[in-house]
Formats: structure tokens, sequence, C-alpha cells
């Protein structure tokens, strides 16, 4: 009777070790880190030989009736024990006429007891292309898997369908086993999940505040660009306009005296008006261009154009008024108070700025 390649190994195993137990009778080392060695050796070449065995497969030829007698003298081996003439029977019946689902299952049940994982696999992938149905080929894929393959989940889906279409109860044991493996992986498939949510709300999180933070930086700046770009204020404006207005006001002939103008300043009206960064931008310009207020006077195309601005007129008027009724700017001939212009102790002599002709 032939020895199968297990067989073979394992009395290579003995003998070596009978060699090392007459080596130390005779007084020498036993080389045991040697003989680990070989046997390390041996279990990569094992592994290495399934890795690379085959078996034969159909080509051509319908000899039915030989193939019947194969599959009987393969079984009958198989069932005395001899697994090498089992798979040389097989072996040949697969190459006498077209194999079926049974003939590929029972050649991989011989091929896994052999030590020949993969070939046995490969025989359950030809019959279940066969036959998706065939019990015997799921079980012993699914046993493959489990066993041997390292694959649990294969392993679950092959043995559930194989007990739903023959039930084993040697296989329900196995299922229970992969069962909770699958229910461990949902749990911490599920952990991940929660913790991929989490950090991606997180994450959407801070964009959203970093945007808001940004958004909050542009208006702080656009109002420190309307509001408190007009270092020093007016002299004899003390708190008046919100971030101050430049100089250029004081001095002229005619302003009203400091008390004055800081009530004036405190008017609710004018602060109100100076609540509006377009109104706070034009008074900006009017003080920063060349001869201040004086010089837009002199310009009136630009006095128009404010004048004409739905914002800035109405406060432009506003606070010239409140200006005038303080004595007014004598030798600024055409405006009240300005050259010639009555002293207004009352709003009844200024004329109104928005009934000015048009100069264009």
């Amino acid at each position: 009777m032939r020895l199968n390649q297990q067989q073979h190994t394992e009395r290579v195993k003995e003998y070596i070790a009978s060699l090392h137990a007459e080596i130390e009778k005779l007084g020498g080392s036993s080389g045991d880190e040697t003989m680990e060695a070989e046997d390390d050796k041996a279990a990569e070449e094992t592994t290495a030989a399934d890795d690379e065995f085959s078996v034969p497969q159909y080509e051509s030829g319908e000899d039915y009736e030989k193939q019947s007698d194969l599959k009987a003298t393969a079984a009958d081996a198989k069932n005395s024990g001899n697994l090498d003439g089992a798979l040389e029977s097989y072996n040949e019946a697969v190459l006498a006429a077209p194999p079926s689902a049974l003939l590929y299952a029972n050649r991989s049940i011989v091929l896994e007891k052999l030590g020949h994982y993969k070939a046995a696999e490969l025989d359950c992938k030809f019959a279940l292309e066969q036959n998706p149905d065939s019990a015997k080929a799921l079980k012993t894929r699914g046993k493959l898997r489990y066993m041997h393959l390292n694959d649990w989940e294969g392993a679950l889906s092959d043995l559930s369908q194989a007990q739903s279409i023959d039930f084993d109860p040697d296989i329900a044991d196995i299922l229970k086993e992969l069962t909770k493996k699958r229910i461990e992986k949902e749990k911490e498939e599920a952990q991940e999940r929660i913790q991929k949510e989490e950090a991606l709300r997180k994450k959407a999180e801070g964009i959203k505040r970093a945007r808001e933070e940004a958004r909050e930086e542009a208006d702080a700046a656009a109002r420190d660009a309307g509001m408190g770009g007009m270092p020093g204020g007016m002299p004899g404006m003390p708190g008046g306009m919100p971030g101050g207005m430049p100089g250029g006001m004081g001095g002229m002939p005619g302003m009203p005296n400091p008390d004055m103008m800081s009530g004036m300043m405190n008017d609710p009206e004018i602060k109100k008006a100076m609540e509006n960064p377009k109104v706070v931008a034009a008074f900006q310009e009017i003080m920063s261009a060349p001869g201040g207020p004086m010089g837009l006077l002199s310009n009136p195309g630009k006095l128009q154009e404010l004048m004409g601005d739905p914002e800035v007129g109405p406060a432009l008027n506003l606070m010239m008024k409140k200006m005038m009724g303080g004595g007014g700017m004598p030798g600024m001939g055409g405006m009240g108070g300005m050259g010639g212009m009555p002293s207004a102790g009352d709003d009844g002599g200024i004329p109104d700025m928005d009934e000015m002709p048009d100069l264009d």
C-alpha cells in the first residue's frame, strides 16, 4: 500500500530522531537545534508542495462506463483508508468523461484529507459551478475555509447554505462559533462607523466655527475701517464721532465753540446718522480731501454727489444745520452764516441743501 505525503513525512522524522538518539549514545551532540531547523524546513516544503499541487482536469472523451467503474473503485479505496489509491482512481474518472458535480465533490474530500487544501477548494468550485445547491461541495469547502484557509466569513456563508439544503448536526456547532465571530465583527464595524461619524461631526463643527470666526473678524475689520480709521478727531469736537475724524475744521472763522460742538455731536440725531458706515466713510473722505470741508465747498460737483446720496445727503444736511445753529461760518459766501448769510438763530434762514440746483 502506498504511503501518502503526510505519512512519508512522519516516517522521515522518526528516522532522523532515531539517528540523533544513536549519536547521543556515542557521546555526540543531540543536534536539537539542527533538527528543529530541519523540521521547519520540511514544514515549509510541505506548504510549498501543497500550494503547487494540482490534479488533472477533464479535456476530452466520453467513456462514461469507464468513469463509472473508476468512481466505484475510488469509493472503495477511500472507505478502506487508501486515500492515495482513491485519488488516483478519481483522477482517471475525471479524465474519462465530463465529470459531474458529485465527482468533483468526492475528489475534493480526498484532497482535503491528504492536505491539498487549495486543490480541494478548486474542485469544490468546479462542483458548485455545475450545481450551486451541492450540499457536499458546500460543506467540504466550508470546512476547508474554516479549518485550513483562514476564511471564516466564507466558511459561514458556505455552511449556512449547506445547512439549509441538508441539515448536518456536526456542522451546527461550527456554525454557532462562526455566528459569534460574525456578531463580534459587526460590533467592531458598528463601533468604527460611530467613531468615523463622530470624527466627521467634529470636523464639520470645526469648519463651521472657523467660518463664523472668519465672518466675525471680517465684520469687525469692516467696522474698524469705517469707524475707527479717523484718528485725532475734529479739534473742538471732543466726544464726537466714534473713532474720531481727522482735524481740519477747527480754527475756521465762525466755527462754533468746543462746548457747542460737543453738545452737537452728542445729539441723538447725529449719533444715529453716524451709525451708518457709509456716512462715516463720506465724512472721512471730506476731512481727508485737500482743504477739508472748505475744499468740498469749492467743488460743487462733489458736493452735489454727496448731497444726492440717499444715505449721505440727509446726514450731511443735518450736520450742516446743526453747525449753522451755532453761529454760522462767516466768510463762506452762499451758505447761511458763511459770508453774508444771516446768523441762523432758527432753521428758517438756512437753505435746504436738498433743494440746491443741479450744478451739472
